[in-house]
């Protein structure tokens, strides 16, 4: 037999298919309506009388909002419906619009990104430093110390080469 809450809340096995727990379902009908009425997922949670786990009377905000996040309540994976598809997507878009973690972006209005490019033009001195470089590295015994300045007055040259275009 599986423990209590491995089956969500609302729920209960009945010769090995999923049933519906009365009085807990009751309590997910309530929780959503609650929530689609304008309370906060505290309120709800200090309102709950029934017990989400066995000798856990006390809920909290995370047990309310496993609740309003599962989507086995509207009838997926062989349970039977408790909330409408309707209750649970509107439940859905009052918590995305007052989650304080993240700024969601009005569908309405495309999101224009900005974009920016390096464009780097190489001068006749960076390729010959280039070029200098590459000579030295395919040398028998290439001076470390040599290759190693030419590289950073390479790099500086192509720095201040370097144009920001923003699109």
């Amino acid at each position: 037999m599986l423990k209590n809450r491995s089956i969500p809340f609302g729920y209960c096995m009945v010769n090995g298919k999923y049933a519906l727990n009365a009085p807990e379902a009751d309590t997910v009908r309530k929780i959503f309506a609650d929530y689609i009425g304008g309370k906060s997922l505290r309120a709800i949670a200090v309102e709950m009388g029934i017990p989400y786990n066995v000798g856990k009377n006390k809920w909290n905000i995370n047990m309310v909002c496993r609740v309003l996040e599962n989507k086995k309540y509207i009838g997926e994976n062989g349970y039977p419906q408790i909330v409408t598809a309707e209750d649970f997507e509107q439940a859905d878009r009052i918590k995305a619009e007052r989650n304080t973690y993240r700024k969601t972006v009005p569908q309405d209005e495309p999101r224009q990104s900005e974009v920016t490019i390096m464009e780097y033009e190489p001068t006749d001195e960076i390729q010959r430093m280039t070029n200098e470089i590459n000579r030295q590295l395919d040398s028998e015994n290439p001076d470390k110390k040599k290759v190693e300045a030419l590289i950073i007055m390479c790099a500086q040259l192509k720095y201040t080469t370097i144009k920001e275009v923003i699109t």
